[in-house]
Order: C-alpha cells, then sequence, then structure tokens
C-alpha cells in the first residue's frame, strides 16, 4: 500500500481515539458521562427541521457552491444584527459543509508547496484541523504556543516567521481553552497580517455561545484580506446536518468560490433551507445559550470545590481544567475514564507541549447528568 506520506504521517484524529475508548466503556456496560466530543445533547429545534423535508424536492439537483440567496441573505441579516457589520450576500458569502471542512480547505488557497513562503500560523493547543489541512497542502505548520490566558498574540510573532507566512489562523472563541480575544487584540492582529501582506483566517464558529459579554469578530474591526467561518453546530445544534458558513474580502471569497467548485463543496440544498431559518432566528440561540451556562455553572461549582482550576473558559462550549498535582492532562483524563468520566487530554489539541497540563470538558450531558458525574468524580478527590 503506497500512501501520501503527509497522511500516513499524520497521528489519529483525536475523537477517533477518545469514542473508541467511550464505546469500550459502554460495550463493558458501564455507565458513562461523555464530556470529550464536543457533539451537543439537546435536539435541534423543531422549527428548523421542519424546513428539511419541504425543501427535498422530487428531483435532487446537483447543489451549486454559491448555495440559494436565501440562506447567504439570512446569515447577512444574522452578522448584521449580531455584530453590526453589512455583508453583501451575492459577493461575500459562501455556505460550507460545516465549518470543519472549510477550515480544512481553506491553506488550498494560498499555499504553494514549492514555495519558501508557506508557513500557517495557529494557535496551539487549537483546533486539530488547522495543522492537518496545513500539512496536506504541503504548508509548513508553525503552532503558536499559547499559555497563561491562552490568548493568541500575534504581534509578538517574530518578523522573520511573518515574512514567510502566508496565513495565519485565529479562534475566538478558543476552542479549546475558551480564551476571547478582544477587539482591539483583533485590530492588532489585522494590522500585522496587513504589513506583511498575510491572509487572516478567523474561526468563529463559537461565536454565540458565550456567558458574559458577547465576542466581537475581525468582521466589525475590517473586511479587507479576511475571511471568518462560523458554523451552525453548536448554535443551532446542527452538528449532523454539517452546515456552516464563509464570509469576508470579495476578492478572497470570488477565490474562494473558484477553488471549491473544483472538489464540489456544497452543502444540499435541503439543508441550506434549514440553514435559513436558523440564521434567521435568534431566540432558539439565546435559549441554548442559558442550557449551556447552566450546565457550566453546575460543572464550575463542584470544580472550585474540588480545588481544580478552570483557566481562560470565557466563551465557547468547553472548559479548560489544569490537571491536578500529580497528574498530566493525559494521566488525569484516564483516570476520570476509569470511572466513566470522558474528557479530552489537553494534549489532544496540542503540537508542542502546551495542553499537557490541562483537559477539556465539553458541555455535552444535560444538567441532571452534569450533577450525577460531579457526584461519580467527586470518590476520586
Amino acid at each position: 500500500m503506497r500512501l501520501n506520506p503527509r497522511l500516513a504521517a499524520l497521528p489519529i484524529y483525536p475523537t477517533v481515539v477518545l469514542d473508541r475508548k467511550r464505546d469500550a466503556l459502554l460495550a463493558a456496560g458501564k455507565p458513562v458521562y461523555d464530556f470529550g466530543t464536543g457533539d451537543p445533547t439537546e435536539p435541534t429545534p423543531a422549527f428548523i427541521r421542519a424546513k428539511v423535508e419541504p425543501a427535498i424536492p422530487e428531483n435532487c439537483r446537483y447543489p451549486t457552491v454559491l448555495g440559494g440567496a436565501d440562506v447567504r441573505r439570512a446569515f447577512a441579516g444574522w452578522a448584521e444584527r449580531r455584530f453590526g457589520v453589512a455583508l453583501d450576500p451575492a459577493t461575500q458569502v459562501l455556505p460550507s459543509s460545516g465549518s470543519k471542512e472549510a477550515v480544512f480547505h481553506l491553506p488550498l488557497l494560498v499555499i504553494d508547496p514549492e514555495a519558501a513562503d508557506r508557513a500557517v500560523v495557529f494557535p496551539d493547543p487549537g483546533y486539530s484541523v488547522y495543522y492537518r489541512g496545513t500539512v496536506l497542502a504541503g504548508g509548513e505548520p508553525v503552532p503558536q504556543r499559547l499559555s497563561g490566558d491562552f490568548k493568541q498574540r500575534v504581534w509578538e510573532l517574530p518578523p522573520e516567521l511573518l515574512r514567510r507566512t502566508r496565513m495565519i489562523w485565529i479562534n475566538s472563541p478558543h476552542n479549546p481553552t475558551g480564551a476571547v480575544l478582544s477587539r482591539e487584540d483583533l485590530r492588532r492582529t489585522w494590522e500585522v497580517c496587513r504589513e506583511y501582506d498575510i491572509l487572516l483566517a478567523s474561526d468563529e464558529c463559537y461565536a454565540d455561545t458565550w456567558f458574559s459579554e458577547p465576542p466581537p469578530s475581525i468582521l466589525e474591526v475590517a473586511q479587507e484580506g479576511v475571511i471568518a467561518i462560523f458554523s451552525l453546530s453548536k448554535r443551532s445544534g446542527m452538528t449532523g446536518y454539517r452546515t456552516g458558513m464563509i464570509a469576508g474580502d470579495r476578492a478572497w471569497m470570488q477565490k474562494l468560490r473558484e477553488l471549491r467548485t473544483n472538489p464540489g463543496l456544497a452543502p444540499q440544498d435541503f439543508v441550506n433551507a434549514a440553514a435559513a431559518a436558523a440564521w434567521g432566528d435568534d431566540a432558539h440561540a439565546d435559549e441554548r445559550r442559558h442550557i449551556f451556562a447552566a450546565k457550566r455553572e453546575v460543572l464550575r461549582a463542584f470544580l472550585a470545590e474540588a480545588g481544580l482550576e478552570v483557566v481562560a473558559s470565557e466563551a465557547s462550549f468547553y472548559l479548560w481544567v489544569r490537571a491536578p498535582k500529580g497528574h498530566t492532562g493525559q494521566s488525569y483524563a484516564e483516570k476520570l475514564l476509569d470511572i466513566g468520566i470522558v474528557t479530552n487530554p489537553g494534549s489532544a489539541f496540542a503540537v508542542t507541549s502546551s495542553g499537557d497540563d490541562y483537559v477539556r470538558l465539553a458541555l455535552v450531558p444535560d444538567v441532571p447528568t452534569c450533577r450525577a458525574a460531579c457526584e461519580v468524580w467527586r470518590s476520586i478527590l
């Protein structure tokens, strides 16, 4: 068997490893409290589901990369309500099959595998697809190691690196830590990218998952040289629909549209119909945010009682927890797994050792299950 050596060199995808461990517990008949993969248990709102079947025509033809005007207009309406920004649905917006595929494919837009300047910078710890998409596109992956408050400060990167960089990923609210970049942080980041002619890619799929103040978008700061990616997975409980949105600089979006026609990256029209309904309604997103907040408070109260430090975790769907003394994130995740509590070791999100001392909890189980998990967890304190 002859594989692409770049693919062969990649480690097993983190969620695959986690799912195997969870499934082994379930097969053994053990109770499982799953805070691992960030897949909410709350049902997709009925009004969204109701849009799917009527949108399936008798002859379901190929969808287009541009998608229907309704979903693009709905998203632009959301962006104006949420961020106060005006986007042209015809030239600045493209639907995606979830945010993951958009993140994975975006390096293909700028990377020349034969060029010296083929670096892609991304936060570390961070979403592993930044690294994987860069490697398979033939780019040079450059993890920007985060610590302390886990906020990415692009302006601290050395000029020599910036000169060979084609794209910089930022992610706010941040997965896995929940750190949030301020509007001034975003402005400084954009200014660095403009100075060095770097495409700024902003992953904002947790933009509507916040608990105190709504986080700003890079699109509020500037749109020149910017591509931002959004998702309905957590906001609207549509993980299985695989629907997201890409928006930004008109010229870059036109080139991205041309790129995406090659593999035919386009969500189905009936998924776009459901997505249009979701982007057009804010009440259900507010309701889901309150549900996530209730889970978060149960877990934070227990973790404080247990003497376990929650770091960053200002927003997003996650809690970033420092492992107790005597443990790494990996060893503590294994200890929790012994009692049926599934978490992610922080090392699963990092290329460097930046996540080694942490575990990530996704706000997946409902509130009663969160309370039950805390009682089980208490038994090993």
